[in-house]
């Protein structure tokens, strides 16, 4: 016999629940609420409410912003979210200690599209570039970088980034490595392009710095992830004689008892940066700045993009602390918008209302350029991402001129840059992961020239009319 159908009160009350249950949720949306702006957890700005137009209508933008303002704007958002990642790290059991997350977002995914960067067909012909570099390198410069499972095998470095898990060890956070011989490649390549470009007229370095993982990832973990000083000597081996290589790790080693590092995001710290600062300076020629001869301050209650991706409960109860320091210098900084148009902003290159890592240059900017009175006739540029921007505050106190290039949001030239700011030095800092991953060296390499090599390499595979 087949089951009796529910009575039809009980499919009533059912329907009526549901329908109960999202009018109030209609209404709640209705009401009104605080204006916030900011997700603190999160550390970003929430979608503002769009305005409607017959242009955003016709082009479905406004059905879009609606949906990513409902998304940020939800009653109780915080609460749900909450709730959700509390379930989350509590499904099944596991050591307490130790935890391995993939996450479905990067620390990347706040930047906008390609198509805002440049034109997806040049930045498509820098990759395609990329791709046909000879993968087969000098054994000796990659010995330990190869998969250990299969030695000839070289890695995708796409997945250096993207794809690499977040493993939480005793209460901190670590990004596992996942580059190998063909992120050694391609980056060392893009550096020779620079030091070909610019020989015997501008001095060319090249700091990659290893993340956390290098110093806290415990041994019997290793096997999660691939050693970053091994790449990092390799990619150094590969590229010119005239670029000028500085040993971030050999820098940092040797402090790895101290705070150089947050637990909870994926950056160094100011501390980090200076003990990679003081080995650029002897490289240089220049004379560090003594820590003590700084002014020292610091924020409170920071948690990190490796805790906003995770919400692990261990990292959310002891967060970290960005301390900073203010070089004894005067800086007159001018910060150019996405859209560059020209913002003046007289003073540091540290915005003491930022938030967390924020204080350090404000934040991301297209193009920085800061102004002093020291070393006359020296000026440098550095191309840099979020990574670079605790190093570039203590750079200022060494150059008259310092121009300050982050190339995911820049969609100029560097080359034009250095020509028409008589630049000395050019500082290439990058992170070992990001250094690794193949869009990222895309970017860089475009920015050399505004991907007018790209389009040169198109006009060559043109057939003729």
């Amino acid at each position: 016999m087949s089951p009796a159908p529910p009575p039809t009160w009980s499919l009533r009350l059912h329907l009526a629940l549901f329908i109960g249950a999202l009018t109030l949720l209609g209404l709640a949306l209705l009401l009104p609420h605080p204006a916030v702006e900011v997700a603190e957890d999160e550390q970003r700005r929430l979608a503002p409410a769009p305005e409607l137009s017959w242009s955003t209508l016709e082009s479905s933008a406004f059905a879009e912003a609606i949906e990513a303002y409902l998304a940020d704007h939800f009653p109780a958002r915080a609460n749900f979210m909450a709730a959700h990642f509390w379930l989350k790290e509590r499904r099944g059991r596991r050591d307490p200690r130790i935890a391995l997350y993939e996450p479905s977002s990067s620390v990347d995914d706040d930047l906008p599209p390609i198509e805002a960067w440049a034109p997806s067909a040049e930045l498509h012909d820098e990759l395609d570039e990329l791709d046909h570099l000879d993968p087969i390198i000098d054994l000796d410069a990659t010995e330990g970088i190869d998969d250990p499972d299969d030695p000839d095998a070289p890695l995708d470095p796409t997945s250096a980034h993207k794809e690499g898990g977040i493993l939480i060890v005793d209460g901190r956070a670590l990004q596992l490595f996942t580059g190998g011989p063909r992120g050694a490649r391609a980056y060392a390549s893009i550096l020779n392009d620079y030091e070909a470009a610019l020989r015997d007229r501008v001095r060319v370095y090249s700091i990659i710095v290893p993340t956390a993982q290098t110093f806290y990832l415990p041994q019997k973990y290793a096997h999660f992830s691939r050693p970053e000083p091994p790449n990092i000597r390799a990619t150094y081996d590969l590229m010119a004689p005239g670029v000028l290589t500085i040993d971030a790790h050999a820098a940092l080693k040797p402090h790895a008892r101290e705070y150089i590092y947050f637990r909870t995001d994926h950056h160094w710290t100011a501390l980090g940066a200076y003990y990679a600062y003081i080995a650029f300076c002897q490289a240089a020629g220049l004379e560090p700045i003594a820590l003590d001869a700084m002014e020292r301050r610091r924020k409170d209650n920071f948690r990190g993009s490796l805790y906003r991706l995770t919400r692990d409960s261990a990292l959310g109860a002891a967060p970290d602390h960005v301390d900073y320091w203010l070089p004894p210098v005067d800086v007159r900084v001018t910060r150019y918008t996405p859209d560059m148009q020209r913002v003046a902003i007289q003073g540091p290159l540290i915005r003491e209302r930022g938030a967390g890592y924020g204080v350090f240059l404000g934040g991301d900017f297209p193009l920085i350029i800061a102004k002093t009175d020291v070393n006359p006739g020296r000026r440098a540029l550095l191309i840099k991402n979020s990574y670079g921007n605790p190093f570039a505050v203590y750079l200022a106190a060494h150059f008259e001129r310092l121009l300050i290039v982050d190339y995911r949001y820049f969609n100029g030239s560097v080359l034009d840059l250095i020509r028409d700011h008589e630049v000395t030095d050019l500082i290439v800092l990058n992170g070992a992961i990001t250094a690794n991953a193949r869009f990222h060296a895309a970017r860089i390499g475009w920015v050399m020239d505004a991907g007018k090599r790209s389009r040169r390499a198109r006009r060559r595979a043109a057939p003729a009319p």
